[in-house]
């Protein structure tokens, strides 16, 4: 993408609404802004007119651990929600990190809750017929089994009949007698729990680490071995990728807010 047409612009007035990945590739971050730090010349973000970005995300969170304020940016003109979501996932297709199968399928269901047709999405996303028909099933399959689990949760948790909490829920109700009788798998042994544990031991290694870490760095500075200004700049690049962890904790919720609006609908 050409930088003739682009200008800088405010990170903060930027808006992030909705997303055609699962999620960031931190490593992709830090590299990047490795390279916008050693002054490498990168393509502009692209925005609409009303600061909605289409591409660029990565880059954005680069700037964001790198502590500046502004970016390079394009503006592109869109006529609606389906256009633009199409426009930033062929972008992604282009760049340097193409969407995963797991990105493809978030892309189409997003599509499809606007009412998009098969064929309509196969040509929004540039995909062949049969691709989007095969990622439609998936979804549809992954809709129906999430119905059914919440209908079983009204069940055993909210005491309504089978019926009640299938029809509630737009569920058949032979799939809900199922799982309640236990003739389908239930939720597997590392589920919810598990997620916890995996979470808590994650931090807790991280604190460990990071404790070891600045042990060493207080010893070596105590001993001689490394100046002040290194070691505030050690402490200033932990600060950065801190404030970077808390702002893909921030991303994350707006991802499972959108996947909580999306299930609504």
């Amino acid at each position: 993408m050409s930088k003739d047409n682009s200008k800088p612009v405010l990170i903060a007035g930027l808006s992030k609404d909705f997303f055609v990945r699962v999620g960031l590739d931190d490593n992709r971050v830090l590299y990047l802004a490795e390279l916008y730090e050693a002054g490498v010349d990168i393509d502009p973000i692209l925005i609409t007119a009303d600061g909605r970005v289409v591409d660029g995300r990565h880059r954005i969170a680069a700037h964001e651990f790198l502590d500046r304020d502004t970016i390079e940016a394009v503006t592109t003109l869109v006529t609606d929600e389906a256009e633009l979501i199409g426009m930033a996932y062929k972008a992604n297709c282009g760049g340097a990190l193409p969407p995963s199968t797991a990105d493809t399928e978030h892309t189409v269901r997003r599509l499809l809750d606007l009412g998009k047709s098969p064929k309509h999405i196969a040509g929004q996303l540039g995909l062949p017929a049969s691709v989007a028909r095969k990622y439609i099933s998936q979804i549809e399959a992954k809709q129906k089994r999430a119905r059914t689990m919440r209908a079983v949760g009204a069940v055993t948790d909210g005491g309504l009949s089978i019926a009640k909490a299938a029809e509630a829920h737009g569920a058949d109700p032979e799939d809900v007698r199922a799982v309640i009788s236990g003739r389908k798998k239930k939720m597997p042994k590392n589920g919810l729990d598990g997620i916890k544990l995996r979470l808590t031991a994650t931090y807790r290694s991280l604190g460990v680490g990071n404790a070891a870490v600045f042990r060493g760095l207080i010893e070596m500075f105590g001993d001689g071995d490394v100046s002040e200004k290194q070691a505030l700049e050690l402490f200033k690049q932990a600060e950065r990728l801190m404030k970077q962890s808390s702002s893909r904790l921030t991303e994350w919720r707006k991802r499972f807010d959108e996947k909580r609006q999306a299930e609504k609908q």
